[in-house]
């Protein structure tokens, strides 16, 4: 846990709050969801939020408080097809913003993490009045806000151009596994749509600014973010039916594999089936037969065979079924 405290001018890394934080000076808090529970009473903060920050559950609401605004938000990356998902959780107060990261692997919210204490620390520096302090947990928060958007976008973007590969792929010879990642790619699409429905309407419960924590002076960054989450949910929507068309590409070069098959059957069955006629009628054994007792019958016959399957390739070749 990473406490940085703008009354004092302090910055402490510890698992238990420094003793000062009684005075309730604006600190801005970076911590794991375990952390939560060292935070929970000090700052008498709702059990269902800590809940939320220690049983992940990939959710996305806001929640306005009698003293603070509580944010469950999603992050989500796609690689080689692989999804990870990843919850991160705010507490917007005029006293503090403590930020909730979960444990993970993914360099971008590395970097975000970075970005975040790096605001803190630049504002530590400047030694700004206390009268600033809304206005900068106000550009932090649009700081996480900005980067979800950011990697939303760039992960539907991703997301569309693997689906056109595979579209392609599709296109040009068609696999039975095929039908397993196309699945994986509209689940991955419709969580993605789900979950930017929320932010959509996050949007607006920012917007209402029921706790007055959004200052006039920031206020059109948050009218900006809820445009740019209503045009990433449409985005959304787009992907999601491109993975339908997707689906129903597959389903049409499946039947339409089939059917080249079974006309290759048919084909065979055409040029056959006269000859089986053929070798049926010489094969009853009849004791008055002509031909059985004829030298030529037997090369009569093949030549009968031969011409009859020329006929029937000339006909297909005339009417372009072969």
């Amino acid at each position: 846990m990473i406490i940085i405290d703008y009354s004092s001018g302090k910055e402490y890394s510890q698992t238990t709050l420094p003793n000062i934080f009684t005075d309730e000076p604006p600190m801005f808090i970076f911590c794991k969801p375990n952390d939560m529970l060292t935070l929970h009473t000090t700052l008498n903060l709702d059990e269902s939020t800590v809940l939320d920050c220690i049983d992940i559950d990939e959710s996305v609401r806001f929640t306005a408080f009698d003293n603070y605004d509580f944010a469950s938000l999603v992050h989500i990356e796609l690689e080689n097809d692989a999804t990870t998902f990843n919850e991160i959780n705010l507490y917007i107060s005029r006293r503090y913003l403590i930020l909730v990261m979960p444990e993970h692997n993914s360099q971008r919210l590395l970097a975000l993490e970075e970005k975040a204490l790096a605001s803190a620390r630049n504002y530590l520096s400047d030694k700004y009045s206390g009268s600033d302090f809304a206005e900068h947990f106000n550009q932090m928060v649009f700081l996480f806000f900005n980067v979800l958007i950011s990697h939303f976008s760039d992960t539907l973007e991703i997301l569309e151009d693997r689906m056109q590969e595979l579209s392609d792929e599709i296109t040009c010879n068609v696999k039975n596994e095929h039908l397993n990642t196309i699945n994986k790619l509209r689940e991955t699409a419709y969580f993605i749509k789900k979950v930017l429905r929320a932010f959509s309407y996050t949007g607006l419960q920012i917007l209402c600014n029921e706790n007055n924590f959004i200052t006039k002076k920031k206020l059109f960054l948050f009218r900006n973010l809820d445009t740019r989450f209503r045009k990433l949910y449409d985005f959304s929507e787009s992907v999601y039916g491109l993975s339908s068309e997707l689906l129903n590409t597959y389903d049409s070069k499946i039947t339409q594999r089939t059917n080249d098959v079974i006309n290759k059957l048919t084909f065979v069955t055409l040029f056959f089936g006269p000859l089986t006629v053929i070798t049926g009628i010489y094969g009853m054994n009849f004791h008055v037969m002509p031909e059985l007792s004829w030298p030529l019958g037997y090369p009569f016959a093949l030549i009968l065979m031969a011409i009859i399957s020329l006929m029937i390739y000339i006909v297909m070749k005339k009417k372009k079924w072969l």
